[in-house]
């Protein structure tokens, strides 16, 4: 074998240089971010654009949630830091020798990576600041360091903080979900994002037919972690039971896995409230779609970067109680289909309460959807933004 043959052989596992690069760090499991890839890769599909999936490692398989063909290659590195970002410093260089398109880095992690090691072009789209993603619940205990942990940590976070900042002004473009996040980033790193709003899944129901008027139906669809806080609507509709003269009979579905199912299912049978919440696990676009049709309230306490499940109940037309720590809610201001909680979670109950009266109005169905991104539109923009 000539030298060639072993150059090529040592490349085999990169995509073809005319691919449209999408690398996303880590795929573990099928959520908010790997449907966005999905969409964006969607939107490729149909204009013809060739393209690719590059991760370090795929422990999900993502293809197989696909609805047409999708490569996605692995570059397998170690699990130790230097040898993933030296992975993606070869494979940015590969592209950039061979021509291809200008590649997209997601993920906060991405930038942090790149600005150790990177040297080629890419794009980079961070939907989630460090903030986000070391969420923390309210009643959780901070342990004591000892001076050498508390050292080490500081020296961590200062460098994770400088490399971050060099991947995000190396850049070609640099998006974001919202303004908020786009602030924030200008005042941590000094470079501002241009925000591109995420669309759901679909687009707006606006001729659905009614639903059935008792029991209200809620639902919430997520990744089951702390930060997600289904504690919260679990605490919050246990205070209504029993209470039929004030408030209307409710069913609650929870669709999801993650680290907390057992515990929250544990925690509906404490509060007596077992009998009137589903449990329903993963669930396909097929099942998703018939629970966002009989549902009539849509419940997202979360703390998160930007809540797509939000655009997509309100394309069914379903009522919305959600946290202003979802960055969705700059575009759900000033509208009777929105409760927008401001506050811990004695308000987010309040306002769940508020909202299974609202929607036991006759009327409330029937009032005009607030303007809202699609899918289909988030995509094309970042393509062309991009110029792919």
């Amino acid at each position: 074998m000539n030298q060639g043959n072993r150059k090529d052989q040592k490349y085999s596992k990169y995509p073809s240089p005319e691919d449209i690069v999408i690398f996303q760090p880590e795929l573990d499991g099928f959520g908010g971010e790997e449907r966005v890839i999905l969409a964006l890769s969607k939107e490729l599909h149909a204009q013809g654009k060739p393209h690719c999936v590059v991760c370090y490692h795929d422990h999900m398989d993502l293809a197989k949630y696909a609805d047409m063909p999708l490569r996605v290659y692995a570059l397998e590195p170690s699990m130790n830091f230097l040898s993933k970002v030296w992975s993606l410093r070869r494979c940015l260089a590969y592209l950039a020798k061979h021509g291809s398109p200008t590649p997209i880095l997601f993920n906060i992690q991405s930038a942090y990576h790149a600005g150790f090691v990177a040297k080629s072009p890419y794009h980079l789209r961070i939907p989630d600041t460090f903030s986000l993603l070391d969420f923390k619940p309210e009643e959780q205990v901070e342990e004591k360091e000892t001076w050498i942990k508390s050292l080490f940590t500081k020296f961590s976070n200062t460098l994770l903080y400088y490399a971050t900042a060099a991947g995000i002004r190396r850049s070609d473009n640099f998006i974001t979900n919202t303004v908020a996040l786009c602030t924030e980033m200008e005042h941590l790193y000094g470079r501002r994002a241009e925000v591109i709003y995420l669309g759901g899944f679909g687009s707006p129901h606006y001729d659905r037919p009614p639903r059935e008027s008792s029991p209200i139906e809620l639902f919430t669809v997520s990744r089951l972690e702390a930060s997600k806080r289904i504690d919260w609507i679990l605490q919050g509709l246990a205070e209504t039971r029993g209470n039929t003269t004030q408030f209307p009979d409710w069913r609650l579905h929870v669709a999801g896995k993650g680290p907390q199912l057992e515990s929250l299912q544990k925690m509906s049978e404490s509060l007596g409230i077992s009998d009137a919440v589903i449990f329903h696990g993963f669930v396909s676009d097929e099942q998703l779609h018939t629970l966002y049709e009989k549902s009539h309230v849509f419940v997202m306490p979360a703390k998160q970067g930007y809540g797509l499940p939000a655009i997509e109940a309100l394309y069914y037309k379903l009522g919305l109680v959600i946290s202003e720590d979802s960055g969705v809610v700059e575009l759900l201001e000033n509208t009777s289909w929105v409760s927008i909680v401001r506050g811990g979670k004695a308000e987010f109950v309040n306002a769940l309460k508020e909202m299974l009266l609202r929607v036991s109005q006759a009327d409330f169905f029937d009032r005009p959807l607030p303007e809202l991104p699609t899918e289909e539109s988030w995509a094309k923009e970042m393509i062309k933004h991009c110029r792919w």
